[in-house]
């Protein structure tokens, strides 16, 4: 019979990872100062970023509307663009408010844990390439009617490549990190922020269809607890990077991938990537059991 491994030393004592913002500089005003020095460092960043690529596009000769970019696949690359210019806000916010290093957001080594994220990034990988698979063998065809064109769809997979990570990244640093550690610093406990935080990121992503809701909200409760389990972002950002990019590539095929996300979904294109997050947090938290990184930090200085 196989028999269970002793739980290493780091995963029995030390600081997990949504406690790191309790340091012996932890206040509990400091935490509603975060929260709004980074609103503030936000809203800038969205502006500057939005505004230096106006600046371009217009130097460019591309035109503006009311609605902003005329050109389509300049609004794709300012959307993305604007949601990663919140990464270094909340790297600042976690630094200026509450007295501490911003690498503590990353992991409980204090810094991102570049090998074990492209260790995950394979099985996210190979997790998508699965679905997409079964959706080919399901009859689901790969419609070219739209295709644009081998210029442009390089151009679009050059913004995606270049943009999107940073995009996912910032999310999971806003809602894995700053915002689960912020709550957790006031409750001790994880959970109340992990619920609040999937609430957030679902309404962030407006979708109005009732399974891809539960998708995004099982997504979001999913990678709070890969990134409590395995003391850092790096298994969440993984899986949301892979998730990301390749659903634009993919979208891209039919043209520059649309910003609305209402509409209606079927079963069948839910529930495949909802299974992949399930199959994906058990298969990575087990490798982090066995063969990870340390899952504590020897104090939260």
């Amino acid at each position: 019979m196989l028999q269970e491994q002793p739980p290493r030393a780091d995963q029995a004592e030390g600081v997990p990872y949504h406690l790191l913002q309790r340091t012996s500089r932890h206040r509990w005003w400091r935490t509603l100062i975060g929260f709004g020095l980074l609103t503030v460092l936000g809203g800038f960043a969205l502006m500057a970023t939005f505004g230096a690529l106006a600046g371009i596009a217009v130097m460019a000769g591309f035109e503006m509307d009311v609605d902003g970019f005329a050109d389509p696949t300049w609004e794709l690359a300012a959307m993305m663009a604007s949601i990663a210019a919140l990464l270094p806000a909340v790297l600042l916010a976690a630094r200026w408010a509450h007295r501490r290093p911003a690498g503590t957001l990353s992991s409980v080594e204090g810094r991102l844990r570049w090998r074990w994220m492209w260790r995950c990034g394979w099985w996210a990988l190979a997790g998508f390439a699965a679905v997409t698979a079964f959706g080919l063998a399901r009859g689901e065809s790969l419609d070219l009617s739209g295709w644009p064109g081998w210029p442009h769809y390089l151009l679009l997979a050059l913004i995606t490549l270049a943009v999107v990570p940073f995009q996912a990244a910032a999310e999971e640093y806003l809602c894995r990190g700053f915002l689960l550690q912020g709550f957790a610093s006031w409750l001790r406990t994880p959970w109340p922020g992990a619920v609040l935080t999937a609430l957030l990121f679902v309404a962030l992503h407006e979708y109005d269809d009732p399974l891809v809701i539960a998708d995004l909200f099982v997504f979001a409760i999913a990678m709070s607890w890969l990134t409590i389990r395995t003391g850092g972002l790096e298994a969440a950002i993984a899986l949301h990077v892979v998730n990301n990019v390749g659903s634009v590539l993919m979208e891209s095929t039919q043209g520059v991938p649309g910003m609305e996300q209402a509409g209606d979904y079927s079963a069948w294109e839910v529930l495949p990537l909802t299974l992949l997050t399930v199959l994906y947090t058990w298969w990575i938290d087990r490798l982090s059991r066995r063969a990870g990184p340390p899952r504590r930090a020897e104090s939260a200085e």
